[in-house]
């Protein structure tokens, strides 16, 4: 796993990727639990109740940071069109779901209002479910990225392999 990451992080691109995509997902996630505000004055609040939320959440973004790079790598270098997509949206897709606590924002009255009852089905859900979906979530981020880890080393395994064999021959 440490040879797929220095493979990937070798160029400033991605780092900045990673950097920046982490940090947009940070703002986001803060946003939508009500941690950080920017009207009428910029405030970050923190309150003692959520503070493993917040954990979560900064994980999240920076898992989604890293895989965000390492698929753009993976979809930038691989010559093959049996590329899969499933690992690019399985735990960024449900990570940002499960970030929106549906109940205690205005996610809660877009969903009532546009999905009437399914809106209130889903708003409790979301609310009574944050954590362990955001557990799962990160679970999924981290098979996801193990997923690709294992192609990006299979296919320098594969190449050192073919150069091996042409020097030797």
């Amino acid at each position: 796993m440490l040879l797929s990451i220095k493979i990937v992080f070798s160029s400033w691109i991605y780092i900045v990727l990673a950097g920046a995509v982490a940090s947009i997902f940070w703002i986001i996630f803060n946003i939508f639990d009500q941690l950080l505000f920017f009207s009428p004055v910029f405030v970050f609040y923190l309150p003692y109740d959520a503070f493993v939320g917040f954990v979560l959440s900064n994980i999240t973004a920076i898992l989604l940071g890293i895989m965000v790079s390492m698929n753009i790598y993976v979809l930038k270098h691989s010559h093959r069109s049996d590329t899969s997509f499933a690992s690019f949206f399985s735990g960024s897709t449900i990570s940002v779901i499960s970030s929106t606590c549906a109940s205690c924002s205005s996610m809660g009255f877009l969903l009532v209002s546009v999905l009437g009852g399914a809106g209130v089905t889903a708003s409790i859900i979301l609310s009574n479910y944050q954590m362990p979906l955001r557990i799962v979530s990160i679970a999924l981020l981290i098979s996801a990225f193990y997923s690709t880890s294992n192609k990006l080393t299979k296919k320098c395994s594969m190449i050192t392999r073919q150069i091996m064999n042409y020097n030797a021959g």
